[in-house]
């Protein structure tokens, strides 16, 4: 989907699409504050859109980041004043705008036995893996295979003590707070996702995500 407008900031049903997300995250009471990873050349729309809603979490600014890992880490280094490190993080992708609260009160569940969960789905289409795009190289077991989705929970003593595991090039690296988890050794438990939780990819995506809502 090509446009230079930000998927997450693009209209649908003449709302920015990342305010579903927050909308889902500020009707939970047991989320008490909510964080915004913002470009500094989009914070002011933002702000914006955000005084229009009702929210009544305490709402904290932080700057994107080079990569997507290093904007996870300034979102979490925002609440450094204020969390301590039991408290359960939701790490969200905004493109992801219809997850169910139940991935919400799993997570919360999750962590009592884990150090951070994921939000999956089952593999459903036989995989195959090639080295060089040509050649098939093996056969996967597809159950052993999932799709990773968000919100991603961690707990935020364990994580920012393992992030600090890691040079900035390997953060670069890291595609997702699950990843950096297991690599630094925490304990990640799966969770189950939702078909409906789709990530908000192609002009298909969008148009399917309009008939939804």
């Amino acid at each position: 989907m090509k446009s230079e407008i930000p998927k997450q900031y693009l209209p649908v049903k003449d709302t920015p699409l990342f305010v579903y997300s927050v909308r889902k995250f500020a009707a939970d009471a047991r989320i008490k504050t909510i964080v915004l990873v913002v470009a500094a050349q989009w914070r002011s729309f933002v702000q914006e859109t955000l005084e229009k809603e009702t929210i009544a979490q305490k709402v904290i600014y932080a700057a994107s980041g080079a990569s997507r890992q290093h904007s996870v880490r300034s979102g979490l280094e925002a609440l450094a004043s204020i969390a301590s490190k039991d408290d359960l993080v939701f790490v969200h992708d905004s493109v992801r705008p219809l997850f169910p609260v139940s991935i919400i009160d799993d997570s919360i569940a999750g962590c009592t036995t884990a150090d951070m969960t994921l939000p999956v789905i089952s593999v459903k289409d036989a995989t195959y893996r090639s080295v060089d795009g040509d050649n098939l190289t093996a056969i996967l077991p597809r159950t052993e295979l999932y799709s990773g989705q968000s919100p991603e929970c961690l707990k935020y003593g364990a994580f920012m003590k393992a992030q600090a595991q890691f040079s900035e090039d390997e953060i670069a690296a890291i595609r997702g707070c699950s990843e950096l988890a297991f690599r630094a050794g925490l304990k990640v438990k799966l969770i189950s996702g939702a078909e409906q939780n789709f990530k908000i990819t192609t002009a298909e995506d969008m148009q399917a995500l309009t008939l939804i809502l």
